[in-house]
């Protein structure tokens, strides 16, 4: 990793004033400078981002595009450009939420704003949004597919940037005021949240993809990959408190510390209300971060069927998209992708 420090950037600079001083005769024009000076820059401004996409994660957003193209057949080129385009917007707001929620460990190692302060991880995570939305700006110049409106990818990728930002605004006003939503509210800001770069992927796909091979019908794709988004999140969800594996990479029940309002936590309070207690709801208040209380908050839960009947109801959305997927003429890597997310892979803590 490239380490950028002031010595380095002023003796840059000291050498394109120089070449300024000697004019034309030196041969250094001022967008000669403006080259150096920017590549200088950006490999600093890059770090961050470098030093967070060092460890990889799942790569689930990939699998699942290359699945969605067995049914839309997208051209080679378009389709990577379109990954490039989520994966660089999963990478950027992964960088925020750890700020937003303050997070301290990301796939195992201390979360960026930890090590690059939180102005620089915000500049970066901003400017690959933006990178992000140029590429998609330009996905309509690079097919050869016809009948196609090519200004349509800019439109998607804006709508659904709102969509995403709406969601995450959702989940952090929730948590921040203490408003514990409603099943159908927090299933709402998964399909944004969750579900957004997901759709947002296959919208572009849909609008470039092989109109006289595909047969898939829009709502129906639609309608799987929200069972798949609902069915990838309340996982998630439920990993944070009780998945080893998950522990290990962030931290034993982070969502506590935070504060936030997971599935398995809504639905742990909606069963209190019923009881005429709070211990969920108060324990959440105290963010937490002695593992000794949030040990005790998961068998709390356990205690009112939430661990148990989330399983179930993962096994419900499993089979419901292993159904769905037969529906829809069958698809090797999504039956794939789904069997190794399956609720009974996961390696509790007893």
């Amino acid at each position: 990793m490239t380490h950028c420090n002031g010595s380095s950037v002023d003796k840059l600079k000291e050498k394109n004033l120089n070449g300024h001083a000697s004019g034309h005769a030196s041969g250094h024009t001022s967008s000669n400078v403006e080259d150096e000076v920017n590549a200088k820059y950006m490999r600093c401004l890059e770090e961050p981002y470098k030093y967070h996409t060092q460890v990889p994660g799942k790569a689930i957003r990939d699998q699942t595009i290359e699945a969605m193209n067995l049914w839309l057949g997208v051209e080679k080129n378009v389709l990577q450009k379109i990954k490039e385009v989520v994966t660089m917007l999963h990478e950027a707001s992964l960088l925020i939420d750890d700020i937003q929620d303050n997070s301290k460990m990301r796939r195992g190692q201390p979360a960026a704003y930890l090590i690059y302060g939180i102005s620089e991880v915000i500049n970066i995570a901003n400017l690959k949004y933006f990178e992000a939305g140029k590429i998609a700006l330009e996905l309509g110049s690079m097919t050869t597919a016809k009948n196609v409106d090519k200004s349509e990818a800019s439109k998607i990728f804006h709508d659904w940037m709102i969509k995403l930002h709406q969601g995450q605004g959702l989940d952090i006003h929730w948590r921040d005021h203490y408003i514990c939503p409603t099943v159908d509210e927090y299933i709402d800001m998964v399909l944004k949240k969750t579900g957004g770069l997901m759709m947002l992927a296959f919208d572009l796909m849909y609008i470039f993809r092989n109109q006289s091979e595909t047969k898939l019908v829009y709502d129906t794709g639609r309608k799987f990959l929200e069972t798949f988004s609902k069915f990838f999140q309340i996982r998630d969800d439920f990993c944070n408190l009780w998945d080893v594996k998950y522990a290990a990479n962030k931290s034993y029940c982070e969502d506590l510390t935070e504060g936030k309002f997971s599935w398995v936590i809504v639905q742990g309070i909606i069963k209190e209300r019923e009881l005429g207690t709070t211990r969920v709801m108060s324990i959440l208040k105290q963010r937490t971060t002695s593992d000794e209380i949030k040990s005790y908050c998961c068998q709390v839960l356990e205690s009112l069927k939430v661990k148990s009947e989330t399983t179930e109801f993962l096994e419900t959305l499993e089979k419901d998209l292993l159904e769905q997927i037969e529906g829809l003429g069958g698809n090797t890597m999504f039956i794939k992708i789904v069997g190794l997310l399956s609720p009974s892979r996961i390696q509790t803590v007893q």
